[in-house]
This record gives structure tokens, C-alpha cells and sequence, in this order.
């Protein structure tokens, strides 16, 4: 079963060239074998207090994991979004 975080959940990622390269979740190591897409959002970019500011990453791990991570740009934070099944 797809498993999705709505706030996501902070992971620590490790770039390559501004590329993600792997990241820490749940105490594991996962590194990234492929990008399958990489976009950006800004909504309500009107409202400063409400902004979301992101760029998306859907990548494959080294244990086959398909997941959307995001980097909220403001806060240069981390966070697993989703891990598809």
C-alpha cells in the first residue's frame, strides 16, 4: 500500500552536484540509483504566511523503493513525502 505523508516526514538528504543523492529515514541509509522526475511548486505565493515553496524529487532507492521526497525551499528542510508499493 502507497504510504503518503501530508506534512511530510524530515528526512536527512545528501546532495551530489544539486542532485539528491541519498537520505537517512526511519534510522536506514537509502541511496538513490535514478531520478524519475523533478518539479517545483509555489502556491499562494499572495499569502507569504500560507506560501509552500517546493521542489519535488520522485526517485528510486538501492532497496527499490519509489519515493517522492521535497525540499522546502524556504527552510532548506527535508521531507519524504510518499513511498509507493
Amino acid at each position: 500500500m502507497t504510504r503518503l505523508w501530508l506534512q511530510g516526514e524530515q528526512v536527512k538528504v545528501w546532495n551530489r552536484e544539486g542532485t539528491p543523492a541519498g537520505f537517512n529515514w526511519q534510522g536506514e541509509t537509502h541511496h538513490i540509483l535514478g531520478v524519475c522526475n523533478c518539479w517545483r511548486i509555489h502556491t499562494r505565493w499572495w499569502e507569504p504566511q500560507h506560501a509552500i515553496w517546493r521542489e519535488y524529487w520522485k526517485v528510486v532507492t538501492d532497496v527499490g523503493l519509489l519515493c517522492l521526497i521535497y525540499e522546502d525551499l524556504p527552510s532548506g528542510g527535508w521531507f519524504l513525502s510518499r513511498v509507493y508499493d
